[in-house]
Formats: structure tokens, sequence, C-alpha cells
């Protein structure tokens, strides 16, 4: 098998945070950062650490984080079709699974003009990411057309590689008190080095949306995430096991008691090893702001926003962070 389950289970895990980010948002309402309006500015963040940590979370969800959800559900379906069968379906570890179903790829692999279908069957147990629950169940069908292909896709004894438009439809997380559903179509292509055993996928996406619900009696925290012009690059070594992502694009997060806008880049490469962020920068920024997320050792991120003039720095522990994200 070419692909790991560790790393597309990562991939998966990080839509479960979006359900649990955006349930942070009502648990720190009691911050004189949304007193009087829910309208954030990242300028504030030189100030207000809760700003720059409440920015920080949006921005790695949605940049990082929104290349690995779609990167990982391809990977899928590269492992599915290594079978040599046009059908395949993998139990995920708690319950449910992963069904990827093609037209006709076999022993000649996927084929330019193909249709795939990766569905996830309340699929439990696929998230390994910190600060995510193993109870979150995944539900829905991402396609992928495929443009063209060269060599045998899949197969690891040889180069391969593949064009591909890739819509997630309705991919919906549920957990225990909220709902979030994925949209949106992205272009990709997808290649693999026999010699080193490293696949690379890169991927433009003109608008991705995270859309988030929660039900009456557990408090008003419903809105959208909105990406648009995503661009991303994922180069995956399997030994060891590690992901180096590049990525930006324009976030607009607009929840119930939050409103913020900023762009969202990676100046130097996430790595990513075991579920935990080990190397790298990402950036955010407005006209007249800009934040760096970097981390520092094994527990610990260090943020620096600076805005006209002004420097805030902050270290934040990793559980920190990941207690934001889980809610």
């Amino acid at each position: 098998m070419v692909l790991s389950q560790a790393s597309r289970s990562f991939g998966i895990a990080v839509v479960a945070t979006a359900t649990a980010l955006l349930s942070a948002c009502g648990g720190s309402g009691g911050s004189s950062a949304n007193t009087g309006s829910n309208v954030l500015k990242l300028s504030s963040a030189v100030q207000s650490e809760h700003v720059a940590r409440y920015a920080g979370a949006f921005g790695m969800l949605s940049g990082p984080g929104v290349a690995v959800i779609y990167t990982s559900v391809v990977q899928s379906l590269v492992t599915g079709v290594t079978a040599g069968t046009p059908n395949s379906t993998t139990a995920c570890p708690v319950g449910g699974s992963i069904s990827v179903a093609t037209q006709s790829a076999g022993a000649s692999g996927l084929q330019s003009g193909e249709t795939a279908a990766v569905s996830f069957n309340q699929c439990v147990g696929q998230v390994k990411a910190p600060g995510v629950s193993d109870s979150a169940s995944i539900t829905g069908t991402v396609s992928v057309q495929i443009q063209s292909s060269q060599g045998v896709v899949g197969k690891a004894s040889n180069d391969w590689s593949y064009t591909a438009v890739e819509t997630a439809n309705a991919l919906t997380l549920v957990s225990a008190n909220s709902t979030t559903v994925v949209n949106g179509t992205v272009s990709f292509t997808m290649s693999y080095d026999a010699k080193t055993g490293v696949t690379t996928t890169t991927a433009s996406a003109p608008t991705v949306t995270l859309s988030r619900s929660q039900p009456a009696g557990s408090g008003n925290i419903s809105g959208t995430i909105t990406i648009t012009s995503l661009n991303y690059s994922r180069v995956h070594g399997t030994d060891p096991v590690t992901d180096t992502l590049t990525t930006s694009g324009s976030i607009s997060v607009n929840v119930a008691d939050a409103v913020i806008a900023f762009n969202v880049a990676t100046p130097a490469p996430v790595t990513i090893s075991g579920g935990n962020v080990q190397a790298g920068m990402i950036q955010l920024s407005t006209n007249d702001t800009v934040e760096t997320i970097t981390p520092k050792d094994a527990s610990t991120v260090g943020i620096t926003v600076t805005s006209n003039g002004q420097t805030g720095t902050y270290t934040e522990s990793v559980n920190t962070f990941r207690a934001l994200v889980s809610g």
C-alpha cells in the first residue's frame, strides 16, 4: 500500500476540528475582544492574546487544515485502487467504513475520463489528530473526475501521476453537539516517485466552505468559514511518515459571535509528523497586520503580531491550542 492509514486519518481529523473550533468561539465569549461587537480585527491581536490565539486557530484550520482534508481523500482513493479492483471497502477503526468505487480501475489503474467516488459511511475512529475525539462520525461522498494519468496509479514499484477534479458535496461530520459540512471543488495533480516513496500533490480551489450548525439548547454557534483563492502543495513521505505543506488563501469567518477576515500563507513550509506541527511558519495578514505562528518545541507555540509599528508576542502551550480546537 503506497499511502499510510495514519496520513489519511490525520486529514479526516482536520474536518473534525472545524466543529470543535467553532464551539470554542462561544466558549470564549467572556473576552473583551467580543464586547459590543462581533467583528474582530486582526490588528487588535497586538494587545489581545485572545484574538491572536483565536485567529491563529482559524488560520491553521482554514489553510493547512483544508489542504490536508482534500489531499487525504484522494490518498484514500489511491489506496483503494491498489487492490486492483474497481471497488473496495475498508473498515474504520471504531465503526463504519470507507468505500472507494471506480468505473473500471483494475490492473491498469485509474484512467483518463474515469469518475471515482470516495464514500465515508458513518466512519468513526479515523481521527488521530490532537484535540479531536475518536467518536466523531463522518458521512458523505467526495467525487473525483480523472483528467489524465500516467503509469499505474497506486502501484508502489513504478512512478505514476494523475490530474483530477475533486468535489466535496456535503461531506458531513457529526459530533455530540454539532454538525460541520464541507463543500467545494479543487483541481489537483498527484504524483508518486517510486525511488523515494514520496507523493506530491499540488492543487487550487476558487472557493471552499465549512458550514456549521448546532442544535437548540447547546448554544447559538452557527455559521460559515469561507476560503477563497486557495492554493496548496503537500509532500507526503513514508519513512518516516511526514507531511510538508505550503498553502495560501483568503479566509472569511462569519459565525454567530465572531466575524473576522484575513489572508493565510506558509512562508516556511509546515512539517507535520504524528499529527503534530514540527516546523515551519503559518502567517496571517491584513493590510496593516501580520501574525506569525511557529512551533517553538514539542509543547509550545510562539505567536508574533506586528501592526502599525507595535508588536505583541505570546507563547501558547500546545495543550492550550488543543483545548481551543476541541471546545
